[in-house]
């Protein structure tokens, strides 16, 4: 696994103005609280239960290169209640459960043939999932907690909270952790049973550690509603260090218990030797850059996340995210987003030597260049015009550069 200097000069640079640089614009939150009621329940009298139903859709067109250019519709449905214990007495109690249904589109592999998923709503095949159902339990006066059930993630570790408002799927969990395991780690579209924990040791700081199963779901029927094999573990630790809610950097580790098929090494013709050794690091830096005098919360931020992993194991090696968003550009429309992002998969050894096997010539990336712009049309409808720049699609110097142009509608209800 080599480290480019490169990228850790560029995660060190931006760190440092992320730091320097506390200004009104996009808040920094703590992903490890429990989530926030609806304002308008918070304006009655407090009930331990929340419920909120989603609903995602893409629109996308491959308007020039990639694999077969051409349309595609990708929607999410998300319906979940969430427990609050405070408002029932049982302090320091959570508890979420949560349910979606994916239509199946698989228009990156389709259409672009690339390997950075251009829509995070896209998930083969289509089926109605169990998403998530855990409990959480606060400790040693909040400073901790414990938490155990099917949990996602991405939701408490390796978190882009800036990227978060693009559609490209590397802007949630990078390639380099997204692409691994035999059915991809507890992320979108399938969780994992799981156990993980937080502790607090010092304001600002917290440190987390999970241990989720291998295996999400069944690889072998990718469309059930709940699976669980319980074959080895996924174990992963990240420490975080805040700044209020102006920025904040992170850094993690994760590794499989399990052995996998090498990309480059076998026992016979045809047979990959199993090897073990699937890990990697990553690290983030993400807060504001630059106020807007006046608005509160208007302004610019930024976000740099690098990782790597196993280039024997899995076909990406490295991953560069970087990119820029500004709240509230346009007078009158403070809660709008504009925002420009690069995702950056990098193919190691591995990947072209199996690639070479099948007659391809790997690059040693794919890029990803987006610029979009949402507009928050109402509290619960915003409308996002999208366009994706897709250098070298899965690497495969065969493919022409790809152009997409989209929108997304995301429609969301909470009482």
């Amino acid at each position: 696994m080599r480290v480019s200097r490169s990228l850790i000069l560029a995660g060190a640079v931006l760190a440092s103005l992320v730091i320097a640089s506390a200004a009104d614009a996009q808040a920094i939150t703590d992903p490890t609280a429990p989530p926030a009621p609806p304002a308008e329940k918070a304006q009655r009298a407090p009930s331990p239960f929340s419920f909120t139903a989603a609903y995602t859709a893409d629109i996308l067109a491959d308007v020039s290169g990639g694999q077969a250019p051409g349309e595609a519709w990708i929607d999410l449905v998300k319906v979940s209640a969430a427990f609050d214990g405070a408002a029932a007495g049982r302090d320091g109690f959570t508890g979420l459960i949560s349910v979606e249904h994916a239509n199946g589109a698989d228009f990156t592999g389709r259409r672009v043939g690339g390997f950075q998923a251009l829509s995070s709503a896209e998930a083969q095949p289509g089926a109605l999932r169990l998403y998530e159902a855990w409990v959480q339990k606060e400790i040693l006066d909040g400073k901790g907690g414990v938490k155990t059930g099917l949990i996602d993630l991405n939701t408490t570790f390796d978190v882009q909270e800036t990227a978060a408002l693009f559609l490209n799927s590397s802007d949630g969990t990078g390639p380099d952790l997204a692409d691994t395991g035999l059915n991809d780690p507890s992320i979108y579209p399938t969780t994992a049973l799981a156990a993980t924990a937080f502790y607090r040791p010092a304001e600002g700081w917290t440190a987390q550690l999970g241990i989720f199963d291998s295996v999400a779901g069944d690889p072998d029927a990718r469309g059930r509603f709940v699976a669980i094999k319980l074959d080895g573990a996924l174990i992963i630790g990240q420490v975080e260090k805040r700044f209020g809610d102006a920025a904040r950097i992170e850094g993690g580790a994760w590794t499989y218990t399990n052995a996998f098929a090498s990309l480059d090494q076998f026992d016979a013709p045809g047979r990959a030797r199993q090897v073990h050794g699937n890990g990697g690091v990553y690290a983030l830096a993400e807060g504001r850059l630059a106020g807007r005098p006046g608005v509160e919360g208007a302004g610019l931020s930024g976000w740099l996340r690098i990782g790597f992993a196993n280039g024997d194991i899995n076909r990406a090696d490295s991953y560069l995210g970087a990119g820029l968003v500004y709240t509230g550009l346009i007078a009158g429309r403070d809660k709008d987003e504009i925002g420009l992002a690069v995702n950056r998969a990098g193919f190691g050894d591995g990947a072209r030597y199996a690639g070479g096997l099948l007659g391809r010539q790997i690059a040693d990336a794919e890029t990803d260049f987006e610029a979009t712009y949402r507009y928050a049309f109402k509290d619960w409808l915003n409308i996002q015009p999208d366009v994706q720049w897709v250098i070298h699609p899965d690497g495969d110097a065969r493919l022409r550069n790809a152009v997409v142009v989209g929108l997304r509608l995301a429609f969301t209800v909470s009482k």
